[in-house]
């Protein structure tokens, strides 16, 4: 292979291994503020005293409003759920960003990265407050553009009606992401969005009924299963409820059509503006005309004439019946529906409202028997639409129904809602009427995010009501005895707005009345409580930021990859870079040394590509017991494959904090590795939620990274896209390989200019260390680019793969076909769980189990794997094809029934997963793969060291899958992380290369078997 002196300069720089970079002649970035800029404002509240008890106060201090009013559970509340919301943000890496969980844990159901789209628009209303607009960006632009539109399956499990994981839910995507430019005046973001918002809305266009002139959907895809319409409609099957018009999301599209209709005015596309705007007004025609009952005065679900040829109206009041008014949608005439809120025959409780009216026989009905029912119980979800609604009405019509004191009365009842023990929380559904939640599964449903109570405190209870153009409007709901009340330094159009009452003037020492203050400056005043308002300067424009945390792995396999010296029995290196933080044991997310014997211990991120490194943070664990923050740290790079202590370090806090952020600054410098190594407290040990290497990027430009095709040498294609509103000039890249590799570029990588809206793309060849064996490893590659001399884009890591070759592991150690009856070197375990043993015949080229009930056999053979760089690979023979739960095989490694790891393909499902049990406990492997085998079709697991990856080959023929590769070519299916299990030979002791055969009647049987090392 020839290569210019040009391109084997740059490869040195890129390609050498461990090595120390010097910066380029242009200074380097300064580190990025840790926390965004309060700015002028007021200080009228003690921040640090509302504060008390929460973890990382400097998050609370630089990113939400301070509340301080004279009912001491509101106020509890308030700031318990800002602290929801922090250890609900996570960060998924460059390419996406942030995303807002509703679980900690993600549920099987989950979209890419673990978002549920149920919840977004709570989400967006209750995150729109926070300073630091970059959470809410990412998280719009994941639904709307990044994986969460991506395609799902159209199954059951995940809505067999919508096949994009932003529709699998209905959700108010337009109406939120418009909601919160009302707050941070953000306008060019929302406008870049209406695209998205557009093909968003239209996308329901599969359940818009035209003769109705309505919208359908099933109860379960509204997030509302077991509802009181679910029973009626469809009593054989509550949980899904039968398919009909639902004020749910006729409300949403009808509040995304206002949205879309108002951002399409901003950038003056009339016509697009008049098409929404006709739109709305038609839903809301026949929202009225089809589901409002004018005598029992309430909007109702009907049934689809499919269900009901008759569609009437089904006969109990749900709170989905106030959800109209959340969006403006309901005309004046239908207030009188509000009364059954506050009807002890209705909706009231005195933890509600409740979900269903109590009329009705079917309140409550089974809702004590287990989740999730939502036909009484109160659900923080639906209570925040029904609260977004009445503050709405409140404000916008005169009416005799309901008042400023009842809204009041709920939202201190829903603040009541969310204890336990005597301490703030939130879960998933509480009795109406006692004080319990009734839907709190363990390391499930703690802390909860599928709700708004911040959003209806400020914009409700304070009255800060949003609003386009420089203005800013206050009309408190607030009671009318209370003396005082603050809302301080609330982020608004880039400005700082504070709200104060003060009955008599002695709670503050700023005067007596109402007072706004914007940016620390008093703009408006009124002797009593009632609407005031104010003007505020437009945002100043800059350019946005959107650092990358070069650690983060969200995915726990590949790079980067984090590594320790020792790790907890219970604890994992991989929730350390998992981009959660969480302070406290609930979840369960982070790195200890919990009983390390060492004096020191170390963990640390490998990179696999050279990468740039200025700014490493740790968010430290410490449970105030045997975790604590360690005595001290340093911090080391990897340099030409040692050690070494990085230089110049800024540390702060300069002592190490525990259940705080610690940060560390230095100049830049380009290494493929660093590490925090630990000296603890005396009888103590140190523990890490997360680890973060933080590098500067600009957020108006992106720069993708993409391989096409498997094996080597790879084609990368780099892609630099402006996004901004100004040229970027002086644009470079550069591809970042693992050391040895090497990244020769087939074009220029420099371009003087890129003008907004274009791209520039530089296509490379990369290729392995000469002699290196085709192993099937998956090698990360990142792009990096600098413009504008010194600002930065950087991609998401893309990876090259090397193709499957079994013969590449020299070293056979089973290779039977069951010719003859080989039995006697075959060893069958039975795990438990009460599946019977199968019953074994082997020969005539086929090992095979069967049984007329349940059974299950891990088969250990005549060999166990001499190194930890491994494989052993089933050749699937026939299934049972009964249709049953179970008619699965199983290839790895077998031990005995309590240890042994496999990769399985199950028959009925047409699915594939990991199973790794070792002292009788499953390591957590989540994720299965789509996967059709057929008769003659492999099977494989390969062992990398403290990694397993399984593969299929198939023929392509009949009932075989070529999904994400041709026939005859080994497919990858899934990773797993599993630690030292099979890492040594201490650990392989006993351990054959095996395989497993599952049923629930019937006969399985492989064809053959063969294990390798290399």
């Amino acid at each position: 292979m020839r290569r210019t002196a040009a391109a084997l300069a740059m490869l040195a720089v890129l390609a050498a291994p461990h090595a120390l970079i010097p910066a380029p002649a242009a200074a380097a970035p300064e580190p990025s503020p840790t926390y965004p800029e309060v700015g002028r404002g007021t200080d009228f509240l003690d921040h640090r005293a509302l504060l008390a008890g929460l973890a990382e106060p400097e998050w609370y201090e630089a990113n939400i409003p301070f509340l301080d009013v004279p009912d001491q559970e509101i106020q509890d509340v308030y700031y318990y759920r800002w602290s929801t919301f922090k250890r609900h943000i996570r960060y998924t890496g460059s390419a996406t960003g942030h995303i807002i969980t509703e679980f900690h844990n993600a549920p099987g159901y989950a979209a890419p990265l673990g978002g549920i789209v149920a919840a977004a628009g709570h989400h967006v209303y209750e995150g729109r407050w926070l300073r630091d607009p970059r959470p809410i960006d990412d998280y719009l632009t994941y639904w709307l553009r990044g994986p969460g539109a991506g395609p799902k399956p159209k199954e059951d499990f995940v809505n067999e009606d919508t096949d994009d994981w932003a529709h699998q839910y209905a959700w108010w995507a337009a109406d939120a992401a418009y909601q919160r430019y009302l707050v941070t005046g953000d306008a060019s973001f929302v406008e870049n969005l209406l695209p998205d918002l557009v093909r968003q809305y239209d996308k329901w266009g599969g359940q818009y009924d035209e003769g109705l002139g309505l919208y359908w959907s099933v109860p379960v895809w509204d997030a509302m299963e077991y509802t009181a319409s679910s029973y009626e409609t469809d009593p054989e099957d509550p949980y899904h409820g039968g398919a009909g018009y639902r004020p749910t999301l006729n409300a949403y599209q009808y509040g995304d059509a206002r949205a879309i209709a108002a951002i399409a005015g901003m950038r003056g596309d009339r016509s697009l503006a008049e098409t929404f705007e006709r739109r709305a007004d038609a839903l809301r025609d026949a929202l009225h005309r089809h589901l409002w009952d004018p005598e029992r005065r309430f909007f109702y679900h009907k049934a689809r004439a499919d269900l009901d040829p008759e569609q009437k109206l089904v006969t109990t009041r749900e709170q989905i019946g106030f959800v109209p008014w959340a969006f403006g949608m309901a005309r004046p005439g239908t207030e009188r529906a509000w009364a059954q809120l506050l009807d002890p025959q209705g909706f009231a409780a005195p933890y509600g409202p409740a979900t269903a009216e109590r009329r009705s026989p079917l309140f409550m009905k089974d809702a004590l028997s287990g989740c999730c029912r939502w036909n009484g119980p109160s659900w923080p979800y639906s209570t925040s639409t029904t609260l977004t609604g009445l503050a709405n009405l409140l404000n916008g019509r005169d009416q005799d129904v309901v008042t400023a004191a009842d809204y009041y009365r709920l939202l201190r009842g829903y603040a009541l809602t969310q204890y336990k023990d005597g301490r703030p929380y939130v879960a998933e559904a509480h009795h109406p009427d006692e004080p319990r939640w009734i839907y709190d599964g363990k390391g499930h449903s703690e802390h909860y995010n599928h709700s708004t109570f911040n959003d209806l405190v400020i914009s409700g209870l304070i009255g800060l009501r949003p609003q386009a153009g420089g203005k800013v409007v206050v009309n408190p709901l607030a009671p009318a005895g209370w003396t005082h009340f603050a809302l301080e330094n609330v982020p608004y159009h880039g400005h700082n707005v504070t709200v104060l009452w003060d009955r008599d003037g002695t709670r503050y020492g700023q005067g007596k009345g109402l007072r706004l203050y914007v940016d620390g400056r008093l703009a408006a005043t009124r002797p009593g409580l009632g609407e005031l308002a104010a003007r505020v300067p437009g945002p100043a424009p800059h350019r946005a930021e959107r650092p990358s945390n070069d650690a983060a792995n969200p995915h726990g396999t590949g790079h980067p990859k984090p590594f320790a010296s020792y790790t907890g029995a219970i604890d994992s290196v991989w929730d350390a870079v998992d981009g959660r933080i969480f302070y406290d044991d609930i979840p369960h997310s982070r790195w200890t040394n919990h009983r390390s014997p060492n004096p020191e211990d170390h963990l640390g991120v490998d990179f696999g590509v050279p990468t740039r490194v200025s700014d490493v943070r740790f968010h430290s664990y410490d449970d105030g017991g045997e975790v604590r923050a360690p005595a001290s740290y340093r911090l080391e790079f990897l340099d030409g494959g040692a050690w070494r202590e990085v230089p110049g370090q800024a540390r702060t806090p300069e002592r190490p904090a525990g259940a705080a952020l610690n940060r560390v600054t230095f100049p830049e410098l380009t290494t493929t590795a660093i590490r925090l190594v630990f000296a603890p407290q005396p009888g103590a040990y140190v523990g890490v939620t997360e680890l973060q290497a933080w590098s500067p990027a600009a957020g108006d430009t992106s720069l993708d990274a993409t391989v096409t095709g498997q094996g080597t040498p790879a084609a990368v294609t780099t892609t630099f896209a402006n996004h901004g509103r100004r040229p970027a000039t002086k644009v470079k890249v550069e591809l970042a390989v693992p050391p040895g590799w090497s990244a020769e570029p087939r074009g220029r990588t420099e371009t003087p200019v890129v003008r907004p809206g274009g791209e520039f793309a530089v296509r490379w060849r990369v290729s392995p260390p000469d002699g290196e064996g085709p192993r099937p490893d998956v090698h990360p590659v990142r792009a990096f680019a600098t413009y504008d001399r010194q600002v930065r884009a950087v991609s998401a890591y893309a990876h090259v793969e090397r193709e499957l070759d079994p013969a590449a592991y020299a070293k056979v150690e089973v290779e039977d076909t069951f010719a003859t009856d080989t039995s006697a070197g075959y060893t069958v375990h039975r795990p438990e769980g009460g599946e019977a043993e199968p019953e074994i015949t082997v020969g005539g080229g086929r090992f095979a189990g069967s049984g007329a009930r349940p059974f299950f056999g891990v088969v250990a053979g005549p060999a166990g794997p001499s190194s930890a760089d491994a494989i052993s690979v089933v050749t699937a023979g026939s299934f049972a094809g009964t249709g049953s739960a179970e008619d699965s095989v199983f290839v790895g490694w077998v031990k005995d029934q309590d240890n042994y790891v496999t990769a399985w393909y199950n028959h009925t499902r047409k699915q594939s997963g990991i199973n790794v049990r070792v002292g009788g406990r499953f390591l957590d492997t989540p994720g299965d793969a789509a996967l059709t085998l057929a008769p003659g079709d492999r099977l494989a697991l390969v062992l990398s060291g403290d990694t397993i990856t399984s593969f299929a080959r198939t023929a392509g023929t009949a009932g075989g899958s070529t999904t994400g590769g041709a026939p005859g070519e080994w497919r990858r299916l899934r990773t797993a992380s599993i630690g030292g299990t099979l890492a040594t030979p201490q650990a392989r002791e006993g351990f054959r290369h095996g395989f497993g055969l599952r049923g629930t009647s019937g006969t399985i049987a492989i064809t053959g078997l063969e294990g390798r090392s290399g």
